[in-house]
């Protein structure tokens, strides 16, 4: 993650702050960033395409002021390459602010709306931030479930307590050899 990104995203941040738009902005610039394919990119990259041609491009399409004008100073400054990296420095600001937390769940089928819910609401109380929770189908789960965020992992699947158990049998079966 460069300087550059985390300069612009705070300064995007700031703004937001300012304005009291922090969860517009970022709503819209996910919308924004994940609406990007490889065709915009190259043309909103292209050197003969002006700068002006760009910004009319998104004059209609970005409702956001605020997103629409940090955009323009992208395209002026010629560091509309750095999106991903942008939002993902907003993000980490927003989440800091809000006390958020990102969490992945890795479980074998879909999860309900209610279990959901009551997984969210167990990790708000441990945690004590505010959690964001994205479910994750690995049909390779026998069952139960592996919870990740920051780096930390929590794994009470089925697979992780049999690879335990063949471990310690392994472990237990050269000890015995000895």
């Amino acid at each position: 993650m460069g300087y550059v990104a985390f300069q612009y995203g705070e300064a995007l941040f700031s703004l937001a702050l300012e304005r009291n738009e922090l969860d517009s902005v970022l709503k819209d610039f996910k919308e924004f960033n994940a609406s990007i394919d490889q065709d915009i990119y190259k043309f909103l990259n292209h050197p003969k395409v002006s700068k002006q041609d760009k910004k009319d491009t998104f004059d209609k399409i970005v409702t956001n002021d605020l997103l629409k004008h940090f955009i323009y100073v992208l395209i002026d400054n010629l560091r509309i390459e750095f999106l991903d990296e942008i939002l993902e420095e907003y993000k980490k600001l927003y989440d800091n602010q809000y006390k958020t937390l990102d969490v992945k769940a890795f479980v074998n089928r879909e999860l309900s709306e209610l279990q959901k819910q009551n997984l969210i609401t167990n990790l708000e109380k441990k945690l004590n931030r505010k959690v964001e929770l994205l479910c994750i189908v690995d049909e390779s789960i026998v069952g139960g479930m592996r919870v990740e965020y920051e780096g930390m992992v929590h794994d009470d699947t089925i697979n992780n307590y049999l690879h335990s158990l063949k471990a310690n049998l392994l472990k237990w079966a050269r000890w015995e050899d000895e």
